[in-house]
């Protein structure tokens, strides 16, 4: 019995592959749909996720999964500005309030972690050191000896992830005139080798900005603009008395002219001062590749001088510790009991988990947004494959008699047209798969040569490619299943009509 439908199947699959490539171009035709539907949702899939895991490895390059930045709740929120400019749209004016007046463009305020606060942190148990967020823009950086100016951004070691280190040692101490750059020096500089560029003298030039000493000095207040508008309003409606209006003008700009932000923008910056770090270290390659490293006290002097603020980055009574603060725990399992206690504080923490699953669900969203209009390529070939299966039956009127006068049962004929159908679905998955897996690797190709300096995955490292295209592996048994299923789902109307036919009526069919 067992051999009878062993034998029963494979003529089944015989006679169904045979009238597949009796007529291969209405079969290909058909399956034009399956097709792209296939490589449309493995081109997605692959896209999505390897940027995923592409920017899951660029962050956690350049952020210790041991640390934690914290801000206050209230005050230094760009985020909660954003909203308020931009979620209001066509919206009536709001009221101004204690707890809104963060969304307010004219209300809003940066503020500084109290070091009340920063003791507080420092307390609690787990946490190893607290140091300043401090993000600092060079106007250039340059070899001691060589003419050659670069680009570069100045960020805290204590950022970096633990694996950094490519090459060379950490700092002596916190105080260390020392540097660690990133591996993409060596090759700006022409460098063949590391040790080449250990133990030179850099020279990090650091002009004073305006604008954002503004906002680092803790003076941009966006009142500001209210008094603005107010000196304007004045002017376009003055007062019936004269007199009054040249008193109140006066008073006005008067006001501005004193305030933090015209003294700010009005203050001629000094010439770019120079600091000199010694390279102790290089740092792994990864997205930013102008990025320097620094020790906590020397970075802080160049904030200082960045900002143009001489009480930031310092302790007492009278300094500013900064906007965000950067808290190291001994041991990443405390975070989320950490990340209580800072709450407790009145503080917002923020940790590498929260960015990458932050990122994960954006591009799982995507993903899902994209995979609906893939969709509609799959209703295309459903009725695609029902309406070639129909024209089939229509044609094969006298086949289908001459098989039931042999013996064929009715459900012989149905599962023949339904296995056809499955089959057009099957082998369009996977065409589709493999013309969207060669333009993954195309892709990846592609993106070694645009971004040479990115560091790829396992097979990004051996075949020499970043692979911004990462097929997830459930991706092909998922598109045999899927396909199939929606080749014999659309192939059961024909199947039935085929195995209704009378066999005397289909043999008298020309």
């Amino acid at each position: 019995m067992n051999l009878f439908r062993a034998s029963l199947i494979r003529d089944l699959l015989t006679d169904v592959f045979l009238n597949l490539f009796r007529k291969r171009m209405r079969a290909l035709l058909t399956m034009t749909g399956v097709i792209i539907g296939s490589f449309l949702v493995v081109l997605i899939f692959s896209l999505s996720n390897g940027l995923s895991v592409f920017l899951d490895q660029q962050i956690r390059a350049v952020w210790d999964e041991n640390m934690i930045k914290v801000r206050l709740e209230k005050g230094g929120a760009p985020e909660k500005m954003a909203k308020g400019m931009f979620g209001g749209l066509g919206e009536p004016p709001q009221q101004v309030t204690e707890e809104n007046k963060e969304e307010i463009p004219g209300a809003f305020e940066f503020r500084h972690i109290p070091h009340e606060s920063i003791q507080k942190l420092k307390n609690i148990d787990g946490v190893q050191e607290v140091q300043p967020e401090i993000w600092v823009m060079p106007r250039s950086m340059q070899v001691v000896g060589d003419d050659r100016q670069f680009d570069a951004i100045v960020r805290p070691w204590i950022m970096a992830g633990p694996d950094m280190l490519a090459y060379g040692q950490d700092f002596s101490t916190s105080a260390a005139r020392e540097c660690i750059v990133s591996e993409a020096y060596l090759v700006a500089l022409g460098y063949s080798n590391p040790t080449q560029l250990l133990g030179q003298t850099l020279k990090i030039r650091i002009q004073e900005d305006a604008y954002i000493a503004m906002a680092g000095g803790g003076q941009m207040d966006l009142k500001f603009l209210d008094k603005l508008r107010d000196v304007a309003y004045l002017f376009q409606n003055p007062p019936e008395d004269p007199e009054l209006t040249i008193i109140s003008a006066f008073i006005m700009l008067r006001d501005l002219a004193n305030s933090s932000e015209i003294k700010a923008l009005t203050t001629e910056p000094g010439a770019a001062k120079v600091f000199e770090a010694k390279v102790v270290g290089i740092s792994k390659k990864g997205l930013l590749t102008n990025m320097i490293y620094l020790p906590p006290d020397l970075i802080a002097e160049m904030g200082r001088v960045f900002l143009r603020n001489p009480d930031i980055y310092t302790k007492g009574k009278d300094g500013k510790f900064g906007i965000e603060g950067l808290v190291r725990v001994s041991d990443p399992k405390e975070i989320p009991r950490i990340k209580r206690e800072i709450k407790k504080l009145g503080m917002k923490s923020t940790t590498l988990e929260d960015v990458v699953g932050f990122i994960h669900g954006l591009f799982g969203a995507l993903s899902a947004i994209l995979t609906f209009f893939v969709m509609i390529a799959g209703v295309v070939a459903f009725f695609s494959i029902v309406n070639t299966l129909f024209m089939a039956v229509s044609e094969r009127k006298r086949e289908i008699g001459v098989l039931q006068a042999i013996g064929a049962t009715r459900g012989y004929v149905a599962a023949m047209f339904a296995a056809e159908a499955g089959a057009i679905g099957l082998m369009g998955g996977l065409i589709g798969y493999l013309l969207g897996t060669v333009l993954c690797i195309v892709g990846n190709i592609y993106a070694a040569q645009g971004l040479p300096y990115i560091p790829g995955g396992n097979w990004g490292n051996i075949l020499g490619v970043s692979d911004l295209f990462v097929t997830p592996w459930w991706v092909l048994p998922l598109m045999i299943l899927a396909t199939a299923f929606v080749g014999a789902f659309a192939g059961v109307l024909p199947a039935k009509r085929a195995a209704q036919l009378d066999p005397a009526e289909a043999l008298r069919y020309e």
